[in-house]
């Protein structure tokens, strides 16, 4: 009897044991890294930014009044280029037809009217967000000039006409408009203070075309804004929130000074430079490339906007479609100008660059910061040279000639100091591919020259 009592209480103690650990197991939450989320800390995604059309990253570099020979760069202050922009929604477009190689860009042709440049062609689907077609399909896949033109008054019909500029394919598409000369001129009225006179350059010619890579070089000095910005940085929490499924089940470890790894197994997020860059990357990713499949342009538009990520002015600046592999980057602009290099020597931390793979967004890589809404009233001036100026310092002080410089432009350096960042504005040559900053300060005579509070 002692016996048997003994085995049902073994037996009764197993059973418990048996329920107790199926239990445990039931409910066993496992603990990653050092993170310990809990949904009462996540932090709304509204807080991070806002979401934005395809015409609102899509920025002029740069555009020219033009006068007969006479011509004028419209510096991009202001929000001047976004109110053109916008109102270029207003003008209605008819029947697109081909216009012959005299109306190309080139040193020779001249006209009374506004020409819009862009750094990279506007594919022929993104033009309809900026005007009003009256066709479906348009004839032309892309552009990288507009042209608004004065009839000459003489000639029937409309009084402004259109011009589409695909330098690449050497085309020009040409319309009738709903405006009229006086809508033309109203677009730039009043902005005399913030014009410069400019000429036409063509630094590599192209042989035996009627298409060349026109250039405006101002025939004199611009003095422009120097800004400084206190900083606020972007709530890491909320990307942990967004970007992964489960933000509760991310292991995280460190790269020493390479900083921190977070990771579900299937996604990572890395955060640089202690903490003021984010890397997120989908490694394990095959390529799968549906038919209808959007734009990168569009795919990076609509992933940023998922999560609000917009913030400041940053604009398409540079995009690329290859079989399965795509890349799209977007630049940050201060006072209308791009930032185009930093004393922190890497552009992450005024770039956002999208790479998508297939169908699939697999890289996204930002700055964690943002500037503050207003800048600081004490801002100084800076006066820089004229083209001529920096032509004869390029040929006395730079390892390089006038022959290996592509491209020029005004553009912002950018010193981060703390949470301060201090833009200002230099002129940039682009040699070799490379956007280089001209450094005055070895030619005395040269000199760049500073106005107003420090």
């Amino acid at each position: 009897m002692m016996l048997e009592n003994i085995k049902s209480a073994v037996l009764t103690i197993l059973v418990l044991s048996s329920v107790t650990l199926t239990w445990l197991l039931w409910t066993y939450q496992p603990e990653y890294g050092v993170r310990e989320e809990s949904g009462e800390n996540y932090v709304e995604i509204e807080d991070l930014g806002e979401t934005r059309d395809i015409h609102e990253i899509i920025q002029p570099k740069e555009i020219l009044i033009h006068e007969g020979e006479e011509i004028a760069y419209l510096h991009p202050m202001e929000g001047q280029y976004r109110t053109i922009i916008n109102e270029l929604k207003e003008i209605d477009i008819d029947y697109l037809y081909r216009r012959g190689p005299s109306h190309a860009p080139s040193l020779e042709h001249f006209y009374n009217g506004l020409e819009l440049v862009f750094d990279d062609p506007l594919e022929s689907e993104w033009l309809k967000d900026l005007f009003n077609f009256e066709e479906d399909h348009l004839p032309l896949e892309q552009a990288d000039r507009i042209v608004l033109v004065e009839n000459p008054p003489s000639s029937s019909g409309t009084e402004v006409m259109v011009q589409f500029v695909d330098s690449e394919e050497e085309v020009i598409y040409e319309s009738e408009t709903s405006f009229s000369v006086s809508q033309l001129q109203a677009l730039y009225e009043g902005t005399e203070e913030h014009q410069t006179p400019v000429e036409k350059r063509v630094f590599q010619e192209r042989p035996d075309s009627d298409f060349q890579p026109v250039k405006y070089t101002p025939t004199e000095s611009t003095t422009l804004r120097k800004y400084t910005y206190e900083t606020t940085d972007l709530s890491t929490q909320s990307f942990f929130q967004i970007l992964f499924p489960d933000p509760e089940f991310i292991q995280n470890y460190s790269q020493g000074n390479q900083g921190q790894t977070y990771t579900d197994g299937n996604r990572m997020i890395n955060l640089q430079e202690n903490g003021a860059i984010l890397n997120y990357v989908r490694p394990n990713v095959r390529a799968t490339i549906p038919a209808g499949m959007d734009t990168i342009l569009q795919d990076s538009l609509d992933f940023i906007n998922t999560h609000s990520g917009w913030t400041d002015d940053f604009y398409a600046e540079d995009w690329r479609e290859m079989e399965v592999d795509d890349q799209a980057s977007f630049r940050l602009h201060v006072g209308g100008f791009p930032v185009y290099g930093s004393n922190m020597n890497r552009e992450q931390y005024y770039m956002m660059d999208i790479r998508r793979t297939g169908n699939t967004i697999t890289e996204y890589t930002r700055p964690m910061y943002q500037l503050n809404d207003h800048p600081f009233e004490t801002t100084s001036d800076v006066n820089l040279p004229s083209f001529e100026e920096v032509e004869r310092h390029i040929e006395e002080n730079e390892v390089f000639s006038m022959r290996a410089v592509e491209d020029i432009r005004i553009a912002h350096y950018m010193t981060r100091q703390r949470s301060f960042a201090i833009f200002e504005p230099a002129w940039f040559l682009k040699v070799e591919g490379r956007w280089i900053q001209l450094d005055f300060s070895s030619n005395s005579g040269q000199e760049v020259t500073y106005n107003g509070l420090e």
